[in-house]
């Protein structure tokens, strides 16, 4: 099993003054925030495509739930794969999971959302929300700037590779 601390991160530089800046925030509002952005990726924005789903269109949706799919498959694998532990330090403000960090599941979920508003009217609602979502696994101690680095890329990833999917479908049905 490869670590990130194998592959060359060493764990002080992958900290750094600007993780350990944004984790040493001690702001209400954004803790708050953070907090509720654990239910926010799984549960609002799901329910949001109810709001843009016009704007959006079937496919686009089909190909977000495809994405949705890849990342519960691919998320935890590359979390075993990588082995990073998380940060977990004296700015931890919740429980620390007892997962591994990389790559950042929140943050994967998120821009995956972003990735697929993008050219549409719900592009800055989608990716507002994705980069605080990001922003605040930082915050709240549970995650490395490479952990949301790493989570941007496979959400990004994933829903490209979905859309291919579902256009190659499409094409074969004659649809």
């Amino acid at each position: 099993m490869a670590t990130l601390g194998r592959l060359g991160f060493a764990k002080e530089a992958v900290i750094g003054p600007v993780t350990r800046f944004i984790a040493s925030q001690n702001i209400w509002f954004f803790t708050l925030f953070s907090v509720f952005a654990d239910y926010y990726v799984f549960i609002v924005l799901p329910l949001s495509l109810i709001l843009f789903y016009k704007k959006l269109g079937r496919k686009k949706v089909a190909s977000l739930v495809l994405s949705l799919l890849l990342l519960y498959l691919a998320v935890p694998y590359l979390k075993v794969t990588f082995g990073q532990s998380r940060p977990c330090n004296e700015y931890l403000k919740v429980a620390c999971p007892t997962d591994y960090s990389f790559p950042s599941g929140h943050t994967a979920v998120a821009f995956a959302f972003a990735f697929l508003s993008l050219g549409t009217v719900a592009f800055p609602f989608y990716y507002i929300s994705a980069f605080l979502i990001a922003l605040s696994r930082v915050y709240m101690g549970v995650h490395f700037l490479n952990d949301i680095a790493g989570g941007i890329v496979v959400g990004i990833f994933s829903y490209i590779v979905s859309e291919k999917v579902i256009d190659a479908c499409l094409r074969y049905a004659g649809g």
